[in-house]
């Protein structure tokens, strides 16, 4: 995520261990071709799909937004927000135009989307400049909500101080009720927004602190958290210090609870922390499941843990590292994006790092050398067994990394977008893959 915050001055033995132990391997899912799930020079920090009651939904940001394709000053035309829908049975999505969200006057980027039924919530954060950012200037965290599944919005709120700063925020809907969380950058709290009433009224607090600065230390604190929710159960998960501890908190009564300091589980002691390799949380969209899915890489896993609103499930091994994918060896993993759905299953994609010789740190996208691909796998089972993991982007000359992917499903069709980019930023887009 760190390389997002700073887009703006830039861009003017080895075998995938799969819980093996635990069954034989699932059969592959079917995908349709890459195609754009955003316009040219879009990009978001994941958690960008959703599903309202009909309709796909795709968040990113601009610096060369539509419709004229202009590329950003600091007054007109500015790095903008945007949506865009689909019809839910269009495989692959049959897109709408752009609908813009944040204001014409405003640098804005770090979105996230969720959906339920028919309410939408679209975050993102504004900053004061584009071509002379600043990471120690003030930093805002906007919501805006749309109840007819994303077809208008309300007024945008600002739900952190004005004079501030906020890393990623991350949001969740389920059942009526939308949670949001954001580190406060000046502090390290790790800060919750909570209305039940579709953003009547909103209440907020501390989950806990962080002395993590994930980003950077002029860009202050940067806990990385995320919140799932799935009707009254509800988690957060974050890196609670600068060695990547990972922890988590669990409120099965809507999430009140954890709005004034909430006990909190650690789910790793350490692992990598530079702001690529961030925990997810997910909640299930299907009607009667409880679960919230929690996801996080460590130095050679890739870890899933699910919450049923009473338990917190064992750890679940999706991948190992080193590893073999399609011919292709990868020494490491990060920015996981999990998804339960129906009552059994579990999606999962994340970014694989390819080995290769002389790239000390094949996980860093800023190494003009890296090579970085989007992989996936998903278990019908409950984790005993999971699909062979699946390359569903590789690198290629013009995108050269493929990372912070995204999920969501419609009427049962995975939906997974990524990131695409290369080591200066010159090209840029977010793009997409179903299942057939």
């Amino acid at each position: 995520m760190s390389r997002r915050a700073r887009r703006s001055v830039i861009a003017g033995a080895l075998s995938i261990a799969m819980a093996a132990a635990f069954g034989p391997a699932a059969r592959a899912v079917p995908f349709t071709r890459v195609q754009s799930a955003a316009e040219p020079f879009s990009w978001n920090p994941g958690k960008s799909l959703a599903t309202a009651t009909g309709h796909l939904l795709s968040a990113w940001a601009s610096d060369c937004p539509p419709p004229s394709g202009a590329c950003a000053t600091e007054t007109s035309p500015t790095m903008r927000v945007f949506v865009q829908r689909a019809a839910g049975g269009t495989v692959p999505a049959a897109w709408g135009r752009p609908i813009r969200v944040s204001p014409l006057g405003a640098q804005a980027e770090r979105v996230s989307i969720a959906a339920d039924g028919d309410l939408v919530a679209v975050g993102w954060v504004t900053q004061r400049s584009y071509l002379h950012y600043d990471a120690t200037a003030p930093r805002s965290f906007w919501i805006r909500i749309s109840t007819d599944r994303g077809r208008s919005w309300r007024r945008a709120h600002r739900i952190s101080m004005k004079s501030g700063r906020v890393d990623y925020p991350r949001v969740a809907v389920s059942d009526g009720s939308i949670a949001a969380v954001w580190t406060n950058a000046d502090t390290g709290e790790i800060r919750m927004a909570l209305t039940t009433d579709r953003g009547a009224t909103w209440s907020k607090g501390t989950v806990a602190t962080t002395t993590s600065r994930s980003d950077g230390s002029r860009e202050g604190y940067a806990g990385l958290p995320d919140v799932g929710m799935s009707g009254d159960d509800v988690a957060v998960v974050w890196f609670a210090n600068p060695s990547g501890m990972t922890r988590a908190a669990f409120s099965s009564s809507g999430g009140a609870d954890l709005l004034s300091g909430a006990a909190s589980t650690m789910q790793i002691g350490s692992s990598p922390n530079d702001g690529e390799r961030y925990p997810a949380a997910a909640g299930s969209p299907t009607e009667g499941d409880p679960r919230v899915a929690v996801a996080f890489t460590t130095n050679d896993e890739l870890i899933v843990r699910i919450w049923d609103g009473a338990t917190l499930g064992p750890e679940i091994p999706v991948a190992s590292f080193p590893s073999v994918v399609g011919g292709k060896a990868y020494d490491g993993g990060y920015g996981p994006a999990v998804l339960p759905v129906a009552v059994d299953d579990v999606l999962v994609a994340f970014a694989g790092c390819r080995k290769r010789s002389g790239v000390p740190d094949p996980c860093d996208p800023s190494d003009p050398a890296a090579r970085i691909d989007v992989l996936y796998s998903e278990t019908t089972d409950g984790g005993s067994s999971w699909t062979p993991v699946q390359r569903l982007q590789g690198s290629t000359k013009k995108f050269r990394t493929n990372d912070e992917p995204s999920l969501t499903t419609t009427s049962g069709t995975r939906r997974v977008a990524f990131d695409g980019y290369g080591p200066a930023f010159t090209r840029y887009r977010v793009r997409m893959r179903s299942s057939r």
